[in-house]
Order: C-alpha cells, then structure tokens, then sequence
C-alpha cells in the first residue's frame, strides 16, 4: 500500500510542532536542576531534547506504517526510521546551541542581547551613562506654561550583566534557537524516516 501523502505532511507537521515543544519543556526542567555549570547544563538539555526525539519520531512513524501497512508489521525499519530521525534532530540542534549568530538570529526576535562587561567596562559604562543623563538633562528647555507637561523622561539602562545574569540568558537563547532548528529538525526527520517506516514487507 501506497503511503498517503496526507498522512505524511500531517505527521511532518505533526513532529515540526512537536519537537518545538520539547526543547520548551526541557529548559523548564532543567532550570529546576541544581545549580549547574552552563556547559553541564547544556548537554543535559540537549540529551533529554533528543531522547525525547527519539521516542517522539517513534510513535509518529509507528503510527505511519500501522496506517500504511495495515498494521506494525516491521518494529525495526520504525527503530532505525526513528534513530535516523533523532541524529538529524541532535545534529541541527547543536548549531544553534554552539554557533552563536545561528542562535541570535531566532533569538533576538524575542529578547535583547546584552553583552558581559567586565568589572572595569561596567565602571566605565555607568559613567558614560551618568554623563549621558546630565547632559540630557542640561540639553532639554525648562517646560513652559503653554503647556504643563513635563519633559520627556530620559532613558536609561544599558547596565552590565552578572555573569549568572549572562548565563540564564544564554541558556534563554540557547532554548529559543533549539526550539526553531529543532522543530525543522522533526519534519525532515519524518520524512526521511518515512523511506523505512512506510515501506511495507511484500506479502506473499
């Protein structure tokens, strides 16, 4: 029996939202861990995010070749379909987890970056601020009556970040570009899984 190519575009649909879910769910796992150091805790997330692959890409394709074959007639072209699948998932997640601009340009779509200054840059920085914020103030007019509104307040910010502060958003961006890659990540996965898991054994 033919594979329905229904049936396939609704599973790689399927997996893709899936396997957006699952690096969510396990960055919220992990936060509640023990205090880790950023690397530990990245290659425990990134474990759990392709084991859970794994089983995922198991159940969609066995559910495929029970639909396809009229029945699970071959538990391991599912098996072999499925570590396919998750090796694709470990591999494009791991770009985003240790190539920088591949995870910043999913991840500054929904958080700002702020870089880590060191104890003297931080100095530096708050008195480049503080200077900034007097003369604004000593460049903005006095309000008139015309009208009583104020001045327009200043902006301020741009304060260094600790380096616990720098890892919790990492790990954010981290989360935010494994949720995008890995959710593509899935939908190849079905289809290449797909070649074994739907090819249903001739009958005699």
């Amino acid at each position: 029996m033919a594979l329905d190519s229904n049936l396939l575009y609704g599973e790689m649909v399927g997996s893709f939202l899936a396997h957006m879910a699952i690096p969510l769910l396990m960055s919220m796992l992990v936060g509640v861990l023990p205090y880790m150091m950023l690397q530990q805790k990245l290659l425990v997330f990134l474990a759990l995010c392709v084991g859970l692959s794994f089983v995922c890409q198991l159940g969609f394709l066995t559910i495929m070749q029970a639909i396809s074959c009229q029945g699970i007639k071959d538990v391991r072209s599912i098996a072999t379909g499925a570590g396919i699948a998750a090796c694709i998932t470990a591999v494009m997640i791991a770009i985003p987890a240790y190539v920088e601009p591949m995870r910043l340009v999913v991840s500054q779509l929904f958080m700002t970056h702020k870089t880590l200054l060191t104890p003297e840059l931080a100095k530096i920085n708050d008195i480049l601020i503080d200077a900034g914020d007097r003369v604004m103030k000593a460049s903005i007019p006095a309000k008139t009556n015309l009208d009583n509104s104020d001045p327009m307040p200043l902006q301020t910010g741009g304060a260094a970040i600790t380096v616990m502060e720098y890892e919790a958003q990492t790990f954010q961006e981290i989360t935010n570009g494994v949720m995008y890659w890995s959710g593509f990540a899935g939908a190849y996965g079905i289809g290449l899984g797909s070649l074994l898991a739907a090819k249903c054994p001739a009958t005699s």
